[in-house]
């Protein structure tokens, strides 16, 4: 629990971080890709360096069910629920306002129960954490940007901001809490269909969008690679 204490502001500060950046200066697009092919190393990085290693040990030949069951829980709610940035800082999408505030909101809690779900396990709960927190600077420009082309006041923003900061840490202590009582096999479920969903944000989600954003931009593949080897090194870390 004394984890949470020291995570979870981590969360709400790089989300703040992120959040308030459009309102102080505008992102390029060029510079969001980078940021998305980055943040997707970290995540892919997370799911095959750390989080299926680890529950492999307790599933054996179980594992491909709950990673597979967190997957199909984030591709389908991508096609009908979630929000995200748009290639073109003029689309139809950034005149939804509330809709896609509460879309990536609750994007932004199941990021939570994934970190709820990797803190049960000590060596997965650094790892997790990076991916949560990389993830949230995109998400929190996202946000932000949606907001201020449909015409909400900077204050208004600002507020809706601070409330988005909170969603993650939110998810993440209703599911160390409820997590905790399970058995480790269960846990190990847990945390595979977190891998999943991590594992659909960065393939079904941010890949797609720095595909579209800069398709031909070598450096976008520098990034990934550079996140796929920061989540790399934290295996040499723990041993």
């Amino acid at each position: 629990m004394a984890a949470l204490g020291i995570y979870l502001p981590t969360v709400i500060f790089i989300s703040l971080i992120g959040g308030f950046l459009p309102l102080l200066r505008e992102l390029s697009q060029r510079a969001l890709a980078l940021l998305l092919s980055f943040s997707a190393g970290v995540l892919l990085g997370a799911v095959f360096f750390h989080m299926l290693p680890e529950i492999g040990r307790v599933l054996a030949g179980n594992i491909g069910w709950p990673v597979l069951a967190g997957f199909l829980l984030i591709f389908v709610m991508e096609r009908f629920v979630f929000v995200h940035a748009c290639e073109e800082l003029d689309c139809d999408i950034h005149q939804m306002g509330i809709p896609a505030f509460l879309g990536i909101s609750l994007h932004s809690v199941i990021d939570g129960v994934a970190l709820g779900a990797g803190l049960l396990l000590p060596e997965l709960g650094p790892v997790v954490l990076l991916a949560v927190i990389i993830h949230k600077m995109p998400d929190g420009i996202s946000i932000s940007s949606i907001l201020l082309s449909a015409g909400w006041g900077r204050r208004q923003v600002g507020l809706l901001t601070l409330l988005f900061s909170l969603t993650t840490p939110i998810g993440a202590i209703v599911s160390y809490l409820f997590f905790r009582a399970l058995s480790p096999e269960n846990i190990a479920v847990a945390i595979g269909i977190s891998a999943g969903t991590f594992l659909a944000i960065a393939t079904a989600d941010i890949l797609p969008q720095v595909h579209r954003i800069e398709q031909r931009n070598p450096m976008t593949l520098v990034l990934l690679a550079a996140g796929l080897a920061v989540s790399w090194m934290g295996t040499l870390l723990g041993d």
